[in-house]
C-alpha cells in the first residue's frame, strides 16, 4: 500500500508543478498524459510503473500518431526513457520536464515527418551528380529547431538560389509570428534574373497560403498560376459546359410540381371570379349578391395564394443563392477540407509542397527544353541569361541585341517555357488555339502579352498576309 501511495503521491505532485498535462487515467501500475503546444503538436504518452519503481525505472512509451512519425517516437522514448534511468526519485516530474522542453523549444515537432521527407528529396537531387563525379556544387539543408528555421541552398550547373523557410508556432496554421504564413519564404541569394525569381517566390508563397486556408496540393498548385488567363477564355469547352450545367435535383422537380398546381389553383379563382353567378330556377336571373360574394372570396384567395407563393419563392431564392456561393467556394477549390462539427477550413500540410516546389523549379527549369525548337531555353551560363533581360529591357537596336531578345525565356500559362521568338511563332500563326507541343502537357498555350482570342489572331495574321501581298505586288510593278 505504500509503494502504491507513493505513486499517487508523486503523480499528484507532478500534476501540481505541470497542470498543462492532461492525465485521463492514473492506476498504481500506469498513467497515461497528453501534453500539447498547439493542436497540431499533441503528444499521448504512457507510463508503466514496474514491481521495484523506484529502484526499477519506469517505462516511457509514445503513442505513434499523426503528429508522431516513427522516428520522432523512437527519438523520444530513447531520450524520456534515459532521463527515468538517470533519476533516482521523482522520475514523473522528471519525464514531464523534458517533454515539455521539447515540444516547447522544437518548432519542428508538428512538421516531423515532412522535414525527414524534405532532407532525403534534397539529398537525393544531387544523387545523379555525385554520380557522374561533377564538379557543381551540392544543394543543401540546415535545420534550426529552437528557431524553426531551415536554410535551403539549391543547386544546378551553374545557377543556384539560396532561401531560407521559417515554421509558423502555429503550424500548419498560422499567427502573427510569421505575418500570417504557415510556412515563411524569404530569398537570400540567386543568380537567376529577378524576373523569375520573383514569379518562383511568388507562386510558392501563394502555395503555402491557399494550403493554410485548406486547399489541396494540387489545387493550390493550379490557383497560384502566376500567368492569369482573361475571364472569356475558355480552357475546355467540355469543362464549361460541366460548370454551367443546370442543377436537377428532387427538390427542383418537386418545386416545378408545386408551382405547376398553384398556377392551375391562381387560373381557377380567376375563372371564377370572371364568372357570373346565376340563381336556380330563376330562368338566367342574375344573383348579384352572391356574385359579388364569390368575386370578393376569389379575389381574397388570390391574394392570399399569392402572397404565399412569393414567401415561398424569396425562400427558395435565398436558398439557391447560399447554394450558388457554396458551389462557386466548391470550384475554387476552398472545400476540399471539411470539419463537420462546424463546417471550418482544417490547414493543410505545406512544408513538403514547398520544399518539393523550389526542387523541382530549381532542378527543371535550368534543363527545361523549349517545347518548339527543343533547345535549352536557359543558357548554360546565368551571366549570358542576364544579359538577355538587360537586351530585352534596353533600347539597344543592334542584331546581336536583336537576337538575344528573341531567346528570353517565357513562361506560358500551362506551364511550360518557351523562347521568345518560338511562343511567337507558334501562337500568331496558324494553326491558332492548337495545344503544347510538349507531349506531358497537352494543354492550350496562352501568355497575356498576346491575344487569346483566335478570330482576334486570324485577323490579324489575315492582315499582315494582305500586307506582305501588297508590298510583293508593289516590288513586282517595280
Amino acid at each position: 500500500m505504500s509503494h502504491h501511495k507513493s505513486i499517487q503521491e508523486e503523480v499528484a505532485e507532478a500534476k501540481s508543478m505541470f497542470p498543462a498535462v492532461n492525465v485521463p487515467t492514473s492506476t498504481p501500475s500506469f498513467l497515461i498524459a497528453t501534453y500539447q503546444r498547439t493542436p497540431y503538436t499533441k503528444i499521448k504518452m504512457t507510463l508503466t510503473f514496474p514491481d521495484g519503481y523506484p529502484t526499477h525505472p519506469l517505462i516511457v512509451n509514445i503513442d505513434q500518431d499523426a503528429v508522431v512519425p516513427p522516428g520522432l517516437k523512437k527519438k523520444l522514448e530513447k531520450e524520456l526513457n534515459t532521463v527515468a534511468m538517470e533519476q533516482p526519485t521523482q522520475q514523473v516530474r522528471a519525464v514531464w520536464e523534458r517533454l515539455i522542453s521539447f515540444v516547447d523549444t522544437n518548432l519542428f515537432v508538428p512538421c516531423w515527418k515532412e522535414l525527414r521527407q524534405c532532407v532525403e528529396m534534397v539529398q537525393k537531387s544531387d544523387a545523379a551528380a555525385a554520380k557522374s563525379k561533377s564538379k557543381q556544387k551540392q544543394s543543401t539543408i540546415t535545420l534550426y529547431d529552437s528557431k524553426g528555421k531551415i536554410k535551403l541552398s539549391l543547386h544546378n550547373e551553374a545557377y543556384y538560389i539560396n532561401c531560407n523557410i521559417t515554421i509558423d508556432p502555429a503550424y500548419p496554421d498560422f499567427s502573427a509570428a510569421t505575418g500570417g504564413k504557415s510556412c515563411l519564404l524569404e530569398l537570400t541569394s540567386t543568380n537567376f534574373p529577378k524576373t523569375i525569381t520573383d514569379m518562383m517566390m511568388t507562386q510558392a508563397q501563394d502555395i503555402v497560403r491557399r494550403m493554410q486556408e485548406g486547399l489541396s496540393s494540387e489545387k493550390a498548385m493550379n490557383l497560384s498560376n502566376p500567368v492569369k488567363v482573361p475571364k472569356k477564355f475558355h480552357l475546355n469547352i467540355d469543362e464549361m459546359k460541366e460548370k454551367y450545367k443546370a442543377r436537377l435535383t428532387k427538390d427542383t422537380i418537386s418545386n416545378i410540381k408545386h408551382d405547376t398546381e398553384a398556377l392551375k389553383k391562381v387560373t381557377d379563382l380567376r375563372n371564377k371570379e370572371a364568372s357570373s353567378v346565376r340563381a336556380p330556377g330563376d330562368n338566367g336571373y342574375v344573383d348579384h349578391k352572391a356574385l359579388a360574394k364569390e368575386r370578393k372570396d376569389a379575389r381574397r384567395a388570390i391574394q392570399k395564394l399569392t402572397a404565399e407563393e412569393k414567401a415561398a419563392d424569396e425562400q427558395l431564392e435565398e436558398k439557391e443563392l447560399a447554394w450558388k456561393l457554396e458551389e462557386q467556394k466548391r470550384n475554387a477549390g476552398y472545400y476540399d477540407v471539411y470539419i463537420p462539427t462546424g463546417g471550418t477550413i482544417t490547414p493543410q500540410p505545406s512544408l513538403y509542397v514547398l520544399v518539393t516546389f523550389l526542387v523541382q523549379k530549381v532542378k527543371g527549369l535550368v534543363v527545361e527544353m523549349c517545347p518548339c525548337c527543343n533547345k535549352r531555353v536557359l543558357p548554360v551560363c546565368p551571366d549570358e541569361l542576364k544579359s538577355i533581360y538587360n537586351s530585352s529591357s534596353s533600347s539597344k537596336s543592334d542584331k546581336q541585341a536583336k537576337e538575344m531578345r528573341k531567346m528570353k525565356p517565357y513562361r506560358t500559362y500551362c506551364g511550360c517555357w518557351y523562347h521568345k521568338s518560338c511562343l511567337n511563332t507558334l501562337l500568331t500563326e496558324p494553326p491558332f488555339g492548337i495545344e503544347c507541343p510538349n507531349a506531358k502537357c497537352g494543354r492550350r498555350v496562352f501568355h497575356p502579352e498576346w491575344p487569346g482570342d483566335v478570330k482576334q489572331l486570324e485577323r490579324e495574321w489575315a492582315a499582315k498576309q494582305a500586307r506582305l501581298r501588297e508590298i510583293e505586288d508593289a516590288m513586282g510593278f517595280l
